[in-house]
């Protein structure tokens, strides 16, 4: 693991993996951010997504530190994990939207459907996107309520994505409404992850030693140019 030389965080993080090859070998590069200062707090290389490995991960990465939410993507396996780490857990929403436009999108090149019924999926598609697009939980309430109110109307496939992921994920993908410093998205370590040049870690280094020495000057880098006080 590599850290930080910060000595004082927010408690509000976002996190995130990347998916590495090292000499043939499947790794993952686990990268936790403080969302409030735009920098990255630790970063370690692992063999295997394992939920014990990523929670000792986030826990020793901010020993001694704030912790009230961590944001991440829709992975099954972290609801668990934050849970048990015992912080609010927020949702991507970005990750949310992406997951729902790529099925629609297959949809919407299909030539089964009519054009009305393409019109309507993109506008109950718009519906469900503003649920998430405020920062108040009780307009976002009645606007999941006017929503589920037609939910006869809906298309299957959102009617699916609402029964199998909005409404039991809800108070995940809400949580930045009751707190407005909890990121609503894990942007930050996916442009960190842009801006640590991800090809050149794939294709020059061959060592986890190697790849965290330049991971770590990176970091320096990048705190000393983005830090926000």
């Amino acid at each position: 693991m590599i850290k930080n030389t910060q000595r004082f965080y927010s408690g509000y993080y976002p996190y995130n993996e990347q998916f590495l090859r090292i000499n043939g070998h499947r790794m993952y590069r686990l990268t936790l951010c403080d969302q409030i200062q735009n920098i990255p707090v630790a970063e370690q290389i692992v063999p295997k997504r394992r939920p014990l490995a990523i929670t000792r991960f986030i826990q020793e990465s901010i020993i001694n530190q704030p912790l009230i939410s961590i944001t991440t993507d829709h992975m099954p396996l972290y609801k668990n994990i934050i849970d048990h780490i015992g912080v609010k857990h927020q949702l991507c929403a970005f990750h949310l939207f992406k997951m729902i436009g790529d099925k629609l999108y297959k949809k919407l090149r299909s030539k089964k459907l009519t054009k009305h019924e393409k019109i309507s999926l993109c506008l109950y598609f718009t519906d469900i996107k503003n649920i998430f697009r405020t920062h108040d939980i009780k307009t976002s309430n009645q606007k999941l309520k006017r929503l589920l109110n037609d939910f006869n109307r809906i298309p299957r496939l959102l009617q699916r994505f609402i029964k199998q992921k909005i409404i039991p994920d809800y108070k995940r993908l809400t949580q930045f409404m009751e707190d407005h410093k909890i990121p609503r998205t894990s942007n930050t370590v996916e442009n960190y992850y842009r801006q640590t040049e991800p090809e050149q870690i794939k294709n020059k280094y061959k060592t986890i030693t190697g790849i965290l020495t330049y991971l770590h000057y990176k970091m320096k880098n990048w705190t000393q140019k983005h830090i926000k006080k």
